[in-house]
């Protein structure tokens, strides 16, 4: 046993994401000191340690356990994702919960570990990914079903994480950066139609240069542009038509949270003032002003940044985001070391989640990015988001402790 972690335990992962959890139990604790809500502190507890020591589970278990089960994991959580929208539980406007005994979670963050391991199944046993249409369009059929599917609940923020889990690994898995860029490009210009013409127009010349340097085929380039802009219209039609009002209200408050400072654009405008409060050093734990008063709504969920932003200062910020980009550096090591081609995609798969989340979580936070619930890995409450980080770490134990076997 003695050998056996000193060969093929990776402590360095498992520590920077413990002490990630030990950050989230301090700030959940402050959050809720005052406000009623003291539960949420045990329970987060409770979620911590069931994480950890699911993450060792996952650590023991075989290594080709997971490869073996992927498409059985896969359907296990679109079939939950279903049974969500017949019987979920309605919460925040979102029905996305599924309870029994007593016990809520939701399938979304489950589904997205399944899609990962889905995906990366499927494009390790399909080697030729550069040019392959078949290849990339069960690609998208894999990651679309659930993003659809929760689309429905309807759960923007973690609808929208899916993206963030086919680019990186189609990437990693050979994709031609034109096309990577041909899909993502839809996304970019209906960004730019919400700030303006010439933004809009810069947008659109900007990728087409980009489809031109990096295709030989001017055709198949001037193609790409045409269908990224038509792509980026529909987009605009979607957000017209489709999006609930308080969603449209949410881009429209992160473009400029002023136009309802006491309604839609609280929450963004007082996380920004708790952040900015705390300066260099903090207030000191305890001592959030912001916090403790209930200025910041969600400041254990949502807004969990703006508790050490402003009780730890710029410094304890700056601790935060070099344990998250640590713990990337590793998945990413990790990544690089392992011999099998599913090893590597899922590690890659994991490190674009997380790194999505704690990009968009902090940007909500001081108004980079716009608020649609995204939850700070291993930090905000909420047992499924904690549950699926510590199954994340887990699966990155299991790959480096069986990284020289084929």
């Amino acid at each position: 046993m003695f050998d056996f972690f000193k060969e093929s335990f990776d402590y360095k992962t498992f520590f920077l994401a413990l002490t990630l959890a030990v950050i989230g139990i301090l700030a959940v604790n402050s959050a809720t000191m005052d406000s009623g809500m003291r539960e949420f502190f045990g329970r987060d507890i409770l979620w911590q340690c069931t994480g950890i020591v699911l993450a060792l589970t996952i650590m023991f278990s075989s290594n080709r356990l997971l490869q073996n089960t992927a498409y059985l994991f896969y359907a296990l959580t679109i079939l939950l994702l279903m049974f969500v929208l017949i019987a979920g539980k309605r919460v925040a406007s979102h029905t996305s919960w599924l309870g029994f005994l007593g016990i809520g979670g939701q399938p979304s963050e489950l589904a997205k570990v399944a899609t990962i391991v889905a995906l990366s199944k499927f494009l390790a046993e399909n080697e030729d990914v550069s040019m392959e249409w078949r290849t990339i369009g069960i690609s998208i059929g894999i990651v679309g079903l659930p993003m659809i599917l929760t689309l429905l609940q309807p759960d923007l923020g973690t609808t929208i994480v899916y993206l963030a889990i086919l680019f990186p690994i189609l990437f990693w898995a050979g994709l031609q950066p034109v096309i990577i860029v041909a899909l993502i490009a839809p996304l970019v210009i209906v960004i730019a139609e919400f700030t303006g013409t010439a933004v809009l127009v810069f947008t659109v010349v900007a990728f087409g240069v980009l489809f031109f340097v990096l295709s030989r085929r001017r055709l198949f380039a001037v193609t790409l542009s045409f269908v990224a802009v038509a792509f980026g219209l529909f987009m605009e039609y979607f957000y017209r038509k489709l999006l609930q009002p308080h969603q449209q209200k949410r881009i429209q408050i992160f473009l400029n949270p002023s136009l309802d400072p006491q309604g839609a654009g609280y929450n963004a405008l007082q996380a920004r003032v708790a952040i900015g409060s705390g300066g260099l050093f903090g207030k000191g734990y305890l001592q959030g002003f912001q916090t403790q008063l209930s200025f910041v709504p969600a400041r254990w969920t949502d807004f969990i940044f703006t508790v050490i932003g402003e009780e730890f200062g710029f410094l304890g910020s700056a601790f935060t985001l070099l344990t998250f980009g640590a713990l990337f550096f590793r998945a990413i090591r990790i990544a690089e070391l392992v011999k099998t081609k599913f090893a590597s995609l899922v590690s890659i798969g994991i490190t674009s989640v997380l790194l999505f989340h704690v990009f968009i979580n902090i940007g909500m936070n001081i108004n980079l990015a716009p608020i649609i619930g995204i939850p700070l890995p291993f930090i905000s409450y909420g047992g499924s988001s904690i549950i699926s980080d510590w199954m994340m770490v887990g699966i990155l134990l299991n790959f480096y402790a069986h990284r020289k076997e084929h």
